[in-house]
């Protein structure tokens, strides 16, 4: 009976997310211990992972009400950990200008930062030329994105033709004007800021620009 239950007791189950736990000693009410690190608990099922690696799925029944406790507070836990925790930024992480508005908010929602819509003209319009040369270009505005922007760039044509039926549809969305015209936008989509070009503009101002437009929290 007893080699019955330690086969149970380290059944290997698929590949969990970890809740990152701490390894702790398991005894079940045979006296088997092993150590491990709780990953979940579903019904009267628990999984743990292995030193090896591996995950372990048996009853929580066959634990000692020790060991129960134990889980019984990390299922509360890590549930309010979840639902404070916030998105955080890789400090490795590149900023790249995407051409598509899906993409952007996937990025936002990931990352928590919000979107630089910048609407434009690059082959055409003088002061777009100039936005992207005074700013856009500058290292010091391309460190401070890879922080804090995802950044969508919509390029349209000569009075602000193009053959992009979404970027048109946004242009229309959005109220656009002129070129070039940038709005600072959460995922959900909501208009944080608005902005054009203005002389004397660079890396700095943009942003104070966008600090005071999407304050840190």
């Amino acid at each position: 009976m007893k080699k019955l239950i330690y086969t149970i007791f380290i059944a290997t189950a698929a590949t969990l997310a970890p809740l990152h736990a701490e390894f702790r000693t398991w005894t079940n009410s045979e006296g088997v211990a092993i150590q491990g690190e709780f990953v979940k608990a579903e019904g009267d099922d628990v999984t743990l992972r292995l030193r090896n690696g591996k995950l372990t799925t048996f009853p929580q029944s066959k634990l000692t009400q020790g060991d129960q406790d134990v889980i019984k507070a990390s299922k509360e836990e890590p549930a309010q950990a979840s639902a404070d925790a916030k998105p955080v930024v890789d400090p490795k992480r590149k900023a790249k200008w995407l051409t598509k508005m899906d993409k952007a908010q996937e990025e936002a929602k990931e990352t928590g930062l919000p979107i630089l819509v910048l609407f434009t003209g690059t082959s055409w319009c003088p002061y777009c030329i100039k936005l992207e040369k005074q700013v856009f270009s500058e290292s010091a505005f391309k460190t401070f994105a890879n922080k804090n922007l995802v950044l969508l760039i919509l390029d349209f044509g000569p009075g602000g033709a193009s053959k992009n039926k979404k970027d048109k549809e946004l242009s229309k969305e959005y109220g656009v004007s002129g070129f070039p015209t940038y709005f600072l936008t959460n995922a959900a989509g909501d208009k944080l800021g608005k902005g054009g070009y203005q002389d004397g503009i660079d890396p700095k101002k943009f942003a104070e620009w966008v600090n005071r437009s999407a304050p840190k929290k």
